[in-house]
């Protein structure tokens, strides 16, 4: 029984069959008794770019938006071809096959479309490898699990993936023959993730250009007691000239409040005591670091 284990990168490759031992290294597989280990270097295989689907889609023009490019299409990778010819050789020979992708969406879509393209039939487990040492693999790989329990995280990977397609380049190039017919000459790109991205960064920019610089004023005393002194804020009256999020903004306003209550005696009419717990700050979040650090 040969059992084909197809790792995501060369080196999860060599870690596994160290782990199985007794390795024979071949070009591109290493045979460890019955059990073969071979890999993907990167994605192997890509979707079809749309002029070698169809000769009318060479040429950028808008009668033949949108285009027609489902059901998709896979084609082999030049620069790794040899590499799939090897492990299109090794999946149709083997009676089962362990996916050894990354433990993430993109991880499973790397192998699984690899399967997919080769029209394999053979069983399939799955094995999660995330540590890069002999030890963790070991536990890992005797715990394989069947990989259609994953089949929900591949069809996410390939749905971004065909939304990343099929959006992209038909958005593309509705957007750059509109802006050429107005006689503009660059290629005006458009995607799923980075054309929201780049609105967000053009909606910031233009709020920050357009900002008008505007003051507010709050009222803030102390009240001094018999227990102590008591920081307090003024409720803003609501005949008070306010913005829109109820901030005093006539300075004289605050100033004449700010002149009647120095050295007044102000009676508590209400008081309400509650047991409060604050938790100490979590560390940075990389995200947080970065906006923290930028300001």
């Amino acid at each position: 029984m040969k059992i084909l284990w197809i790792a995501e990168k060369p080196e999860l490759g060599r870690l596994i069959a160290q782990v199985l031992g007794n390795g024979q290294t071949h070009d591109g597989y290493i045979v460890c008794g019955s059990h073969i280990v071979s890999w993907c270097i990167g994605h192997l295989v890509k979707l079809t770019p749309p002029g070698e689907l169809n000769p009318d889609y060479i040429k950028w023009r808008r009668e033949t938006l949108p285009m027609k490019l489902r059901p998709l299409q896979y084609s082999i990778l030049p620069n790794t071809e040899q590499q799939f010819r090897v492990l299109t050789n090794l999946i149709n020979g083997a009676d089962e096959i362990i996916h050894a992708g990354d433990p993430d969406e993109e991880g499973q879509l790397l192998v699984e479309e690899i399967l997919d393209y080769c029209g394999n039939k053979a069983p399939v487990k799955r094995v999660l490898i995330n540590d890069l040492n002999p030890e963790a693999a070991h536990r890992a790989m005797r715990n394989l699990q069947d990989n259609q329990a994953f089949y929900g995280l591949y069809q996410r990977a390939l749905a971004r993936n065909a939304a990343d397609y099929l959006y992209g380049l038909n958005m593309t190039r509705a957007y750059t023959i509109a802006a050429m017919e107005k006689g503009h000459t660059e290629t005006i790109s458009v995607g799923r993730v980075q054309t929201p991205v780049l609105g967000l960064v053009v909606r910031r920019f233009e709020e920050n250009r357009d900002h008008k610089a505007s003051f507010y004023w709050v009222v803030e005393g102390e009240l001094s007691g018999e227990k102590g002194v008591c920081p307090v804020v003024l409720s803003v009256p609501d005949d008070a000239p306010v913005d829109e999020k109820k901030r005093i903004i006539n300075e004289q306003y605050a100033t004449d409040i700010v002149k009647r209550c120095q050295g007044k005696t102000a009676t508590v009419t209400l008081a309400i005591t509650e047991p409060k717990s604050k938790q100490p700050p979590l560390p940075f979040a990389l995200l947080d670091l970065q906006v923290k650090m930028n300001r």
